[in-house]
C-alpha cells in the first residue's frame, strides 16, 4: 500500500471515527481530497502535522482503555489509553507512516 493510499484510509477511518478538518469554521475536505493535498504539498500541511494530531488520533484508534493482547502491561510504560498508545509508538517509529499502515 502507498503513502497515499495508507494516508487516505486513515483519514476515512478518523472522519468515520468524527474527526473533522475544520477551514475558516467550515469542513473543508473528504479523505481523498485531504491524502491528495497532503501529498502533493507537503510543504504547506506536513503530514506529521495531520498523523500526530491528538484529535486526529482520537478519532483514529479511540478512547478505549488498552487490554493485555498489547503485552505485559506492567512492563509498558505507555498511557492508559489505546490511541496515547499508538500515538506514542507512531512517534518514536523509524517509519511513522508504516505504523499508521500497519495499525489502521
Amino acid at each position: 500500500m502507498s503513502n497515499k493510499q495508507i494516508l487516505e484510509k486513515a483519514i476515512q477511518k478518523a472522519i468515520d471515527g468524527g474527526w473533522e478538518l475544520k477551514f475558516h469554521g467550515s469542513t473543508l475536505w473528504n479523505a481523498r481530497e485531504l491524502s491528495n493535498y497532503i501529498v502533493e504539498f507537503p510543504y504547506q500541511h506536513p503530514i506529521e502535522a495531520l498523523i500526530f494530531n491528538h484529535d486526529f488520533a482520537k478519532a483514529l484508534w479511540g478512547e478505549d482503555t488498552l487490554s493485555p493482547e498489547y503485552g505485559d502491561m506492567e512492563k509498558l510504560s505507555a498511557p492508559d489509553l489505546l490511541w496515547q498508545f499508538h500515538l506514542q509508538n507512531m512517534v518514536i517509529s523509524d517509519d511513522p507512516i508504516k505504523y499508521l499502515g500497519d495499525n489502521i
